[in-house]
C-alpha cells in the first residue's frame, strides 16, 4: 500500500462523514441539538474547567429567539417577515408577485 492509497483511504470517508453531518445539520435541527447537549453533558456540564469548559460551552444549546422559538411573547404577528396574515390598505390579503426572468 503506497502512501497515497493511504492518504485516500482516510480521506475519502472522512470527507463523506463531514457531509453526512452536515447534511443532518441542516435538516434535522432538533436531532443535532439533542445531540450536542447530550454530549455536553457526558463532557461534564456547566462543571467542567478547561478545554472541556469551552467546549462544553460551545457546544450547548443556545437560547432561540424570533417567531419559530415557541415564545409566546407577541405571538408571530411581531415578525417582519412573516407575510401569512398580511393585509393590504385595503384589508385583503397581500400577495407577493413572483416574476420569472430569463438568463441571457
Amino acid at each position: 500500500m503506497t502512501l497515497y492509497h493511504a492518504i485516500e483511504t482516510l480521506l475519502v470517508p472522512l470527507i463523506v462523514l463531514v457531509c453526512a453531518v452536515s447534511v443532518v445539520a441542516r435538516y434535522a435541527p432538533r436531532t443535532r441539538e439533542r445531540v450536542k447537549a447530550a454530549l455536553a453533558t457526558r463532557l461534564g456540564g456547566a462543571a467542567a474547567s478547561g478545554w472541556r469548559g469551552r467546549l462544553v460551552r460551545w457546544l450547548a444549546p443556545q437560547a432561540a429567539s424570533g417567531c419559530a422559538s415557541g415564545c409566546d411573547d407577541g405571538g408571530c404577528d411581531t415578525c417582519g417577515s412573516n407575510t401569512a396574515n398580511a393585509t393590504d390598505a385595503q384589508g385583503k390579503p397581500a400577495e407577493q408577485v413572483v416574476r420569472f426572468v430569463r438568463k441571457r
